[in-house]
């Protein structure tokens, strides 16, 4: 029911990686980004990438996306308009940290083949992205953001053809960043928070009119030891992936169903307990009742896995 698969830094680029982001094109091949480092995650990072085609059993050999900077590069984030066009957006760090990052996007239009140059997408210091965005009935993208400066999470919006970005939403307060996205069934959005700082819960809000209010954010009781979370909408119920523990640690990376809008969760489920790093996921539901993820594995590999849905029954 579960099937797994490493995946691994192209062979000059470091021994370290971390924070994929995976994306089902509507042809249905797989692509995933990473960003892989040697020794300092936010020092010379480059993104490699991976894709795996429809009739291949395992993933293409990783490469470098041929990104013309000069600056170390992180948060990769993809996501598939609905002409077709596929975005990458990431960071680049003009200072030593991420609270120095500037926002940059490069598209494809032929599944990851080949991309475009960069466009800068936000040149305030300190815009982060972490999970892909949802898109309206109207056409309006909505993009889970946050400034890592401020330590509060935004909403970023655009129109087609989603190159020109505003705010159109700010969280006040709370200290919560990392936002993941959903549109439940009922075409209500709700959004998911990772803390910055205690207390280490994850945290949740509600808009019933696309985005334009939210609820004030509540914590749930899911604890969090301020690490990456996934959100997905699965069987009618939403599914978070996150590391279920009170311990200052990266693992394990569990799973907890919520079958009434993230007001109270099912016992956790394990889906990976070594007892080492095993964090950041990041989950997306397929086609052929399928869901894909991808989490980072001990800083060293990028761990794919594909679940039948059934599994979140």
């Amino acid at each position: 029911m579960i099937e797994a698969e490493f995946l691994y830094n192209p062979a000059d680029k470091g021994m370290h990686c971390h924070c994929p982001t995976i994306l089902e094109c509507q042809s249905g091949k797989l692509l995933a980004v990473w960003y892989a480092y040697n020794v300092d995650e936010y020092r010379n990072a480059t993104l490699a990438f991976a894709s795996k085609n429809l009739k291949t059993p395992i993933w293409n050999t990783t490469k470098t996306l041929p990104i013309p900077s000069k600056y170390s590069l992180g948060n990769p984030v993809l996501f598939q308009e609905p002409n077709g066009r596929i975005h990458l957006m990431y960071v680049a760090l003009k200072g030593t940290y991420w609270n120095d990052a500037v926002l940059y996007s490069i598209y494809s239009e032929d599944e990851g083949d080949t991309w475009t140059d960069p466009s800068l997408l936000w040149k305030d210091l300190g815009m982060m992205v972490r999970h892909p965005p949802v898109f309206l009935k109207s056409g309006v993208c909505l993009l889970p953001a946050y400034d890592e400066r401020k330590k509060s999470s935004i909403i970023l919006s655009s129109h087609p053809p989603y190159s020109h970005w505003e705010i159109s939403y700010q969280f006040m307060g709370s200290d919560i960043i990392q936002s993941t996205l959903i549109r439940t069934e009922k075409d209500d959005l709700t959004m998911f928070f990772r803390p910055h700082s205690d207390p280490r819960f994850i945290w949740k809000s509600h808009s019933h009119d696309h985005g334009g209010s939210w609820s004030q954010p509540e914590m749930t009781p899911l604890p969090n030891p301020l690490s990456g979370i996934s959100a997905i909408s699965v069987n009618n119920s939403i599914a978070m992936i996150y590391n279920h523990t009170d311990e200052h640690q990266r693992y394990p990376l569990s799973v907890s169903l919520s079958r009434d809008g993230g007001t109270t969760w099912e016992e956790n489920w394990t889906l990976d307990n070594v007892p080492f790093e095993v964090s950041y996921p990041s989950f997306i539901m397929g086609e052929n009742n399928t869901v894909h993820g991808v989490y980072t594995y001990n800083r060293r590999m990028i761990k794919y896995v594909r679940i039948d849905q059934k599994k979140f029954l």
